[in-house]
């Protein structure tokens, strides 16, 4: 049992966290709609904090740059058993003046998933925005 702990501290057999979208492809002003599905490792863990952020990324002169858009907060400060799973609902309104995709810049959701003295646990959704 306290290898176990040891090892899900490092990320092995830990909590982890799956963001799922109905759909990747988006107008501005679309509400996203999905679930977020957490399931529980070999250990009982603790977990701080699960939001999920917005990200444009743009490639500009070869070079990569995240910009946060929005940090949606989910839950935190609860317990996921050992195998538990738990399903909670995601919503988030697209602003209407976003950019749409195009080469050079793409969009993404950041899972993160805080878990007390231990790796934070990531998910990483693609999505497409299009024009209306």
């Amino acid at each position: 049992m306290l290898l176990r702990r040891m090892m899900s501290k490092l990320g092995v057999g830990s909590a982890y966290v799956d963001l799922i979208l109905n759909k990747q492809v988006y107008k501005p002003g679309d509400m996203i709609e999905g679930q977020l599905h957490i399931h529980g490792g070999t250990v009982e863990q603790k977990i701080t904090k699960l939001d999920v952020d917005f990200v444009r990324k743009t490639l500009r002169d070869g070079k990569e740059e995240d910009t946060v858009i929005a940090t949606i907060p989910v839950d935190g400060d609860f317990t996921i058993e050992p195998e538990q799973k738990k399903v909670l609902p995601f919503t988030y309104q697209i602003p209407e003046n976003i950019a749409p995709s195009q080469p050079g810049i793409s969009y993404r959701f950041i899972t993160r998933l805080d878990i007390e003295d231990a790796v934070d646990i990531l998910d990483f959704d693609y999505i497409q925005i299009v024009t209306k």
